[in-house]
């Protein structure tokens, strides 16, 4: 029985968003339901966030909610008819946008930033839609801002904007992202995603935040701005997890640049022991097409080489034409992936550096599951720390990792290689095992004289004292 280890994170937006289609995506492989706040309004994230757990139950299967904030994005205004064509070299003016809903005079681009004009000077470049389309600045005057269009395309309403990054002087947390995240919380999320970090306190201002509300909550750091990638090394230390956001590190960063950064990030986050998720146009092709180019089942099929814990789904779920049916694709990439004799994700750990306790047994367990030929590796886990560091040691069996805690569970649906499973809480070592073996048999996941190896803490029931192995022979 192959247990998929890398794990897939769908956003749900209007084509996923009923019941019926969140079940499928759940049964094709979706482990985090990723909900992105740059669209949609709360009372549209309340109702997904609720059909999300019925579909998740419906199915048996914890499904992690991923609140994705949308942080400092730039925006264009309104055009005249929905769309501004721009020509090469045409001339045009960008203007500060402060009233939401005004239509731009002809020849100008209303661009939603205060300031704009006095960070901007000439010779910069800003780009628009994902960078499809490039402006270069040619003067500044007063408040408004001359430009000619050095890559040129058609704008639509509100399309993002990218101004030089290191001038920018909007907050990370905006007061919108404040708003949104004391709603997340108050609907119990499972991860808060934080866009456009820069600096490792703008992850601390979102855990106080998070503590504040009495909701201490797994942060994800995207890594996407310049910034970000100077001080990548304490912004992982200050993260629970990461993602590489590769759309707008693709517009910031040149684009030869972003599998370089991609490599840097994995590696960083797999020393510290941080999950890592891999995003943006994964399977793009497949918002309207039936089947992936292959450049892009390479992309995600290297993602899964190079060990990351989890790759993403963005547009092709939201609002594609067939959401589950990417998903399936996807699951069936990183299947093919894991099962090849090419499979060998690195492990986190560093020759000669200390661990703590419950780590160094961790990692011992995963050796000894390897060395005895076990077929599972089981974690009796609080708080989800111990099947993180099973996870992050990259064993060669799968972890089954059983908690009482719903939200405990729910968030071990991001960790690499692990499958969570409900659990009475029980507080006798021997009473443990038993249940384990008798879930495992009774699954069809082992057969009598399989093995497996358990890893919990004792005194049981206390969070943070993983102290102990055990070798089971399956009766």
């Amino acid at each position: 029985m192959h247990i998929r280890r890398a794990k897939i994170v769908c956003t749900i937006g209007p084509a996923s968003d009923d019941r019926s289609t969140l079940e499928q995506l759940i049964r094709a492989g979706m482990d985090v339901a990723r909900l992105n706040f740059s669209h949609g309004s709360h009372e549209e994230h309340a109702k997904r966030i609720a059909v999300v757990r019925e579909a998740a139950e419906a199915c048996g299967k914890p499904v992690a909610v991923l609140q994705d904030l949308c942080g400092p994005k730039i925006r264009a205004g309104r055009f005249p008819g929905g769309t501004m064509p721009l020509a090469p070299d045409a001339q045009v003016t960008l203007v500060e946008d402060s009233k939401e809903g005004t239509e731009a005079a002809p020849g100008e681009i209303p661009i939603r930033y205060e300031g704009l004009a006095q960070d901007l000077e000439p010779g910069d470049l800003v780009q628009l839609d994902d960078g499809r389309v490039v402006l270069t600045v040619t003067k500044v005057d007063g408040l408004r801002v001359g430009a000619t269009v050095t890559q040129p395309g058609p704008l639509r309403d509100r399309v993002g904007v990218h101004l030089p990054a290191r001038r920018v002087r909007i907050s990370t947390l905006t007061e919108k992202d404040k708003a949104d995240l004391s709603f997340g919380l108050s609907l119990g999320v499972d991860y808060v995603a934080l866009s456009f970090v820069r600096h490792e306190s703008d992850v601390r201002l979102v855990r106080d935040i998070c503590e504040a509300w009495g909701r201490p909550t797994p942060i994800v750091s995207k890594i996407e701005t310049p910034s970000a990638i100077d001080r990548l090394e304490p912004i992982i230390l200050a993260s629970d997890a990461v993602m590489v956001a590769r759309g707008d590190l693709g517009v910031e960063l040149s684009p030869e640049r972003v599998p370089i950064v991609q490599r840097e990030i994995l590696g960083l986050a797999r020393i510290h022991q941080r999950p890592v998720i891999v995003a943006t146009e994964m399977l793009q092709s497949m918002v309207t097409a039936t089947r992936p180019t292959r450049a892009e089942a390479s992309d995600v099929a290297t993602a899964v080489f190079d060990g990351s814990d989890a790759v993403m789904l963005s547009q092709e779920t939201a609002s594609g034409n067939h959401p589950a049916l990417v998903a399936r694709m996807m699951a069936r990439i990183i299947g093919e992936a894991e099962g090849s004799a090419y499979y060998k994700p690195p492990s986190s750990e560093q020759p000669g550096a200390r661990a703590n306790i419950p780590e160094a047994v961790s990692r011992n367990a995963c050796d000894i599951a390897r060395d005895i030929g076990a077929r599972f590796l089981v974690a009796f886990t609080e708080s989800g720390l111990t099947a993180l560091y099973a996870s992050k040691h990259r064993p060669v069996v799968p972890i089954i990792a059983f908690s009482p805690n719903e939200s405990v569970r729910r968030r071990l649906a991001l960790l690499w290689g692990v499958v969570p499973i409900k659990i009475d809480l029980l507080r006798d070592p021997d009473q443990m095992v038993e249940r384990a073996n008798a879930f495992l048999l009774a699954n069809g996941f082992v057969s009598p004289g399989d093995k497996f190896v358990a890893i919990f803490g004792a005194p049981v029931g206390v969070s943070g004292t993983t102290n102990s192995i055990r070798v089971k022979v399956v009766e």
